[in-house]
């Protein structure tokens, strides 16, 4: 009788033993994750920095911008967000939108932001 408890025992201490190993597994796994990118944004050795947390904190120089077209009206997308001709942007106003290039106000300053530079057009042969 004292052998079959002992051999109770000793089966229940190893599988606390292989629950306890899997168990620290799990959690080392854990210290060594990697959090998750958005996908849908620039990898920061493209844009040369880390992506802002807020974009609407952010400059627009320093948001991973580019054009959609809904419906034929063209938009600026930053982020998750969609702006139209006359919507603000940060502190600057979204003067005009072509497929390559945005225009911002800013006061008195207008500026172009250039969607693909050192890109150049060309008429196919």
């Amino acid at each position: 009788m004292i052998s079959g408890w002992n051999a109770g025992i000793g089966g229940a201490l190893r599988l606390l033993a292989a629950l306890g190993l899997v168990a620290g597994a799990a959690l080392g796994c854990n210290a060594w994750a990697q959090s998750l990118r958005d996908p849908t944004l620039a990898p920061p050795s493209v844009t040369g920095a880390a992506q802002p947390k807020s974009n609407a904190a952010a400059k627009p120089d320093s948001q991973v911008l580019s054009v959609m077209v809904v419906d034929g009206r063209p938009f600026v997308m930053a982020g998750s967000r969609l702006y139209a001709p006359g919507d603000k942007l940060g502190q600057a106003t979204v003067e005009r939108i072509s497929e390559t290039q945005i225009w911002l106000r800013e006061g008195k300053q207008l500026r172009k932001i250039d969607l693909y530079s050192g890109v150049q057009r060309q008429p196919t042969r």
